[in-house]
Formats: structure tokens, sequence, C-alpha cells
């Protein structure tokens, strides 16, 4: 591999995988409570901006997020959402038993400043980017991972795509138990819940970060930063469309996606939407989505621009991964992984890019592969699906799947000895093809009814047409045939090419003779999903 090559795919390393570990785990291990996470002072974020109140129409994108919502659920959460870009990258924090975040007043990592890339010969490569980006770096469109389609004119890379809940500005996953943010010592009486679809870009440079000296040898192995457990890493570029509304503790009942349901369906208009950035959605879950080409419903996986990428979050570390000998969990982008539209039986494959995030050389086995990867350098990781399924339509469906990360020299002293990676996969999937077959026929006259020989047919959903055929066609010209004799027998695909339109025409008479047509009408459509 060229030392380009390896530049180039260090350009499109990933972002962690999640959204947001702010102590939105509280609930889930019960110990609920006010988040601890350091919050900048109020104040509109740039790019931002407030429309009108969510409803009739107006709402139907947030109707489709909510269903989309559980597709994210496996997605682990290792982002600090703040538009405001107050955080300072490298700051400690202290994570409670109960999953909350707290600020440390020590600096326990800074950006990694020598070269990061090592060429196949062992020589550096490029250097870590500073932790400032120019604006030409801001406004360059990054490249796309390996084997993702290229990004679109105006269109940014995508390393992770995110729908889920927040609360406050805690990003808690694809739903939560409300009561337990307004319980156990809580002070609040009144949140934000927020349904949040957004996107986070492709880093050129991606950062990498050293111990300060605030960072020293644990009495019990590996390193210590005071009380801290984790760090602020760099700032990650996106944007984000967020479905607002206020809830009191009288409110709290149930889960967050049950009560937003609830608001969207009674067209409440204490339901607002504020966009960072600029995001277009685009196929969610089959369900109606504002803005759909051609109007209407847009089918299949979800898909997200980026039009215009702002600061939106910062990545968490743990203080393990700047230890000397820490084997630090890598990074994978795209995150989910998405293998797109691939029916029952048929194998889907996608490419992910790993990026080593240790300072040692790592193996990385994923079946029966094994792939190394330098100190912060990055490698392509293959990962593939058949699903299985009887449903007539677009289904989406996601699964887990896992590599390991071990060091490459099986003597070097690293902590923890291996890694086992899950990573989320996805697939828009059904049956690869839609058979229609009918009888139809006008009855035997002078002048019969051509119009009994009309048939408009539509494909299921998710479904485009690939044949209408007229078979076993039978008219009562002198040869039998139904395009002779001033007969005419059509089948022809509909203008949006989702259907088929069969008609016979032929001959009537008022003193002699029988006329009359009949053939068996024949559709086939195949898996669609857009």
């Amino acid at each position: 591999m060229s030392g380009a090559d390896r530049a180039r795919r260090r350009r499109a390393a990933p972002l962690r995988a999640g959204g947001l570990l702010l102590g939105a785990l509280a609930s889930a291990l019960g110990c609920p409570g006010p988040p601890e996470v350091p919050v900048p002072p109020p104040r509109k974020p740039a790019g931002a901006a407030v429309l009108p109140a969510c409803k009739d129409s107006g709402c139907s994108q947030a109707g489709a997020l909510l269903a989309a919502a559980r597709a994210f659920s496996d997605v682990r959460h290792d982002y600090l959402l703040d538009t405001s870009s107050a955080m300072v990258p490298g700051r400690g924090l202290s994570r409670s038993a109960a999953g909350a975040f707290s600020p440390v007043g020590l600096a326990c990592a800074r950006p990694k400043a020598e070269p990061a890339a090592p060429a196949a010969t062992g020589a550096p490569g490029a250097a870590a980017a500073p932790a400032a980006q120019t604006v030409a770096a801001i406004t360059a469109a990054p490249a796309a991972a390996p084997g993702a389609p290229a990004p679109a004119p105006g269109e940014r890379a995508i390393d992770f795509r995110y729908v889920g809940i927040a609360v406050d500005s805690v990003l808690v996953g694809a739903d939560v138990d409300l009561p337990a943010y307004f319980s156990a010592g809580g002070t609040l009486d009144r949140r934000r819940l927020r349904l949040v679809a957004m996107a986070l870009v492709a880093d050129e440079d991606p950062q990498f970060f050293e111990p300060t000296e605030s960072v020293v040898p644990a009495a019990t192995g590996g390193c210590a930063c005071g009380r801290a457990t984790h760090f602020i890493g760099a700032v990650k570029r996106g944007a984000m469309v967020a479905y607002e509304t206020d809830v009191t503790a009288g409110e709290a009942h149930g889960t967050a996606l049950g009560l937003f349901k609830a608001r969207l369906e009674a067209g409440d208009r204490r339901v607002t939407m504020t966009s960072v950035g600029e995001l277009a959605i685009e196929g969610v879950e089959g369900a109606p989505v504002a803005g759909a080409k051609g109007g209407g419903q847009a089918f299949g996986a979800l898909r997200m621009e980026v039009k215009k990428a702002v600061p939106l979050a910062y990545a968490i570390y743990p203080v393990a991964d700047v230890c000397r000998f820490s084997l630090a969990e890598p990074e994978i982008a795209p995150l989910p992984v998405d293998l797109g539209v691939v029916p029952y039986g048929a194998t889907g494959t996608a490419q992910a890019l790993i990026t080593n995030r240790a300072q040692v050389d790592v193996r990385v086995t994923h079946g029966e592969r094994t792939v190394e990867v330098p100190a912060h350098g990055s490698a392509e990781l293959a990962f593939s699906w058949t699903p299985e399924g009887a449903t007539a339509g677009c289904e989406r469906q996601t699964r887990r799947d896992t590599f390991v990360v071990q060091p490459k020299d099986a003597s070097a002293p690293v902590v923890p000895r291996e890694r086992a990676v899950v990573v989320p996969l996805q697939v828009t999937t059904g049956m690869p093809t839609f058979s229609k077959h009918e009888p139809i026929a006008t009855e035997t006259g002078r002048s019969p009814d051509y119009g009994r020989a009309s048939a408009d047919w539509t494909c299921p959903a998710g479904y485009v047409v690939e044949q209408c055929e007229p078979q076993l066609a039978s008219c009562l010209s002198s040869t039998g045939s139904c395009n002779a004799e001033g007969y005419r027998l059509t089948a022809e695909a509909t203008a949006d090419g989702r259907g088929c339109a069969f008609r016979c025409t032929g001959p009537s008479s008022t003193i002699w003779g029988d006329h009359g047509c009949s053939y068996t009408a024949a559709m086939v459509c195949r898996l669609g999903c857009n």
C-alpha cells in the first residue's frame, strides 16, 4: 500500500460508535438523577433555527423518525453533544457508578503532535491535525469510507448516523423511561425532551491524544489522572434535526417515545423543531417523509445528507486509552455499517474502516480473516450478511457482528490482552420479487364491455415493476389474435414505475357476429427500496 493510500484512508478515519455517554445510563442502572455533565452557558448555537410548532403534515418526518429510532438501539454513546463548542479537549471527566459524568479540574490528555500514520516501510507519515481546523478543511468534503458511494456535490461523507431520544443535553439512546429523570433526588421539575436525528461527518485528519503530566502510573497497573475516568476528545462536526417538547414531572409517565407519539398524534403545538447545521433526511422505515422525491412515501433505509456541517459534539475516551501500554478500542466508520438493500437469501457486503487508536501495532481478526494495523493506522474490514424472512415489502433488520483485537507482539504488556468489538449492522431487505397473475375477460357478444378487460395493478410498497405481460391471450378474431382485425391488447408500466396498466379493446357490431377478448394478466415486481 502506498503512503498516499495510507494518508487517504487515514483521512477517512471514523468516529466512535454511538452518540453520548453523558450520564443517561443512570436510569438503566437503577440510580437515576439529574445529569452531572458540564453544561456550557446557554446560547443559540451557530446555524440553529427554531421552526413553527409541529402539527398536521409538519410532523410527518417526526413520526417517521419515531419508527427509525428503534433501529439504533444498539449504538453505543461515546459522544458529548455540545453545539456551542464550549468544551475543552483533553479535560478530565469522572464517571460515577450510575454512569453520570462530572468535570474534573485536570487536563488528562493533549492532542498528539508527532507523526501518526507510518508508511509501509515504517517511515513516519503525516502529522495529526491540530485541534482547530481551518475554514478550508471544514468546507472541503472528506473522502468517503471504503466501499461507500462518493458523496454528491454539497454532501459530506458521513461516519456516524443516529436517531434517538435526548433528555436536556443528554443523548440517552433509542428510548428511555421518563420517571427516572424526575426522581431519586432530582432537583428539576421540567425537562426538555428531544427526538434527535444527527449525522457526524468524516474527519479529514483524525486527532489522536497523548497523556499530560497529570497522568501517572497507578498502583494497580495502568495509569490514573486524579479521579478522572475519561477525557474529552476532539470536536466532531455534523448536523442535527431535533423535535423538542417540555415535560413536567407530572407528565413523565412511560417511555419517551411513547410520550412523543402521543403528542404528535394529538397535533400538540408544544412540539417544535430545531435544526443545527443543515441535515436532509429521506427514507425512514417506509413511513411518509416530508419532502420525499415525487411526494408521498419514501421507502427503505434512512438516508442522511449533511449539506452544512457545524461543531456538534465531542468524543469521549477512557483515561486508560492514553496509558503507555493501553490496548485502546479502535474506531469504526461508517457506523452503523449499512449493507444497503439486500433481498432475502442474497448476501450483502460492506466495507468499514478500522482505525487503531492504540500506541502499539495490532492484529484484527474477523471470522477467518486477520489484518494487521499499525499504531494510529487504518485498515479495511468487510462485513457480510445474508438476511432471511418472508415479508413482501421493505423490512429493516439489524444485527451485531464482532471482531477481535490483539497486540501484534504477543509478548507486549498491554492491558487488556485483547478486545472483542461489537459492530452494529443494518440492512434493508424483503422478498426478491412479488408476482401476481389473474385471468381477465370480457363477455362474448356483439358489443362486449371492453372496460371489463382493463386492470390497473400496483406493486406492494417498496417494490418497482419489472415486467407487465399478457399471457394466454385469445380474442374472437379470425386467427384468435388480440392485435388484429380491430383488436388491441396492451400491458404497460405506469408512469411512476410502481404498477401495470392492462387494456384490451376491439370491434363492436349491432347486427351480426360475436366479439370479445380474454387473457391472463401477469405482473412481476422486484424489491426496489430507495
